[in-house]
């Protein structure tokens, strides 16, 4: 016997308040070691079943003269694990056809058997054991739903504490970048050094500063790309015009790196192009898109930044800082790899970066409704309805 079938909750409850049925029935039952208490009336039935009970034992007879009322609600109010058994011991030829009480109870009580009278002492001993067993079965479903309860209550305070040291985290973080940056400003306003300079390295930091604020919002379980790239380019969209710089692609949901790892490259390639590129012209414009190629654990996010209606373009002779900074040190944080071409009519950078299962659940997970996918038969790209950033 389990804790949980334990202080009396396999009792039979025998409730015959004529004649011997009671003491006969509870004196064969304990030839069988099976526990019994006898009820005088249909009054004290729930609270002996409260008490602790594994099934009821019932004569006809009570259910034409006595209210069963109480009990059939109790029943009804069941917890979902448990199906109380009340066994009815019928008078010869009393079925259910010729007895409608009987069938009301049934359908008030649900699980129901009955055993007509007189009864061989051994029937009456298997069909007690048998619904004593069900009982049990219950018994062992409450207590794994119990456990389960326990384990999401676990879950949902671990949950909670990780969620509040996270806030912490972020809080200090925020507080150290916007700490590094004061620092920053003020070493190189006092230093030799030219406001070209200053506004780059301030600029980075704000850009990181940026995504950092995007994961922190997403609990830093990934970031929407389509929010990561509005945020990176939202200070030259505030000079130069939103349309200038176009943005669109499926809903995607990157890692956290790949999330701060896109943000510095598109501050990066948004910086040079309004230096040198598209966007210092006054008809220059820039497309940001992206996609997803592949399938399964294969899937690939490719993003292509083109500059366009710009100056004419030719390689440069040396790499800068910041091309040296998207090529080399971000594509190993996108997973991936990171290629700039200049051809005559803008600048072209295209971004790779692979996707592990682990990230491809999160963006089937957080997809929002109506995104629906289209895979192409031949290449297994996702096309999707685009989402503007």
């Amino acid at each position: 016997m389990t804790a949980a079938s334990s202080a009396g909750s396999e009792r039979t409850i025998v409730l015959a308040p004529m004649g011997r049925d009671a003491q006969i029935a509870a004196a064969i039952l304990g030839e069988a070691k099976i526990e019994t208490a006898i009820c005088p009336d249909m009054a004290s039935l729930l609270p002996a079943v409260n008490a602790g009970a594994g099934l009821a034992l019932i004569v006809e007879e009570v259910l034409h003269e006595q209210d069963y009322g109480d009990f059939a609600r109790w029943v009804e109010a069941q917890p979902a694990w448990s199906d109380f058994p009340v066994i009815v011991l019928a008078q010869r030829g009393g079925g259910i056809e010729r007895n409608p009480a009987a069938g009301r109870f049934i359908q008030a009580l649900g699980n129901v058997s009955f055993l007509e009278r007189p009864f061989h002492p051994t029937t009456l001993v298997s069909i007690v054991q048998t619904a004593l067993r069900g009982r049990r079965r219950q018994y062992e479903a409450r207590e794994r739903l119990d456990t389960l309860r326990a384990a999401v209550r676990r879950q949902q305070q671990d949950q909670a504490h990780l969620r509040l040291l996270i806030n912490e985290l972020n809080h200090r973080v925020k507080n150290t970048l916007a700490t590094v940056q004061s620092l920053v400003a003020q070493t190189l306003r006092s230093a030799d050094v030219s406001t070209r300079t200053r506004d780059a390295l301030t600029s980075r930091i704000v850009a990181l500063s940026k995504a950092h604020d995007v994961l922190t919002n997403e609990q830093w379980a990934g970031a929407d790309l389509a929010e990561i790239a509005g945020q990176a380019a939202q200070p030259f969209r505030l000079g130069l015009g939103e349309e200038r710089i176009l943005m669109r692609g499926p809903h995607v949901r990157v890692p956290p790196k790949t999330a701060i790892a896109m943000a510095l490259a598109l501050h990066e390639l948004a910086t040079n192009a309004v230096k040198y590129g598209a966007l210092s012209a006054s008809g220059g414009r820039v497309e940001f898109t992206w996609r997803l190629s592949g399938r399964a654990a294969s899937r690939e996010l490719i993003a292509v930044w083109r500059e366009l209606d710009g100056p004419r373009v030719s390689p440069p002779t040396r790499a800068g800082f910041g091309t040296r900074l998207i090529a080399r040190g971000l594509a190993a944080d996108l997973n991936g790899e990171v290629t700039i071409h200049y051809p005559a009519e803008g600048v072209v950078c295209t971004i790779r970066a692979r996707l592990d299962a682990a990230d491809l659940d999160a963006v089937e997970a957080e997809r929002p409704p109506g995104l629906r996918r289209r895979p192409s038969a031949s290449s297994g790209d996702q096309a999707e309805t685009p989402s503007p950033a």
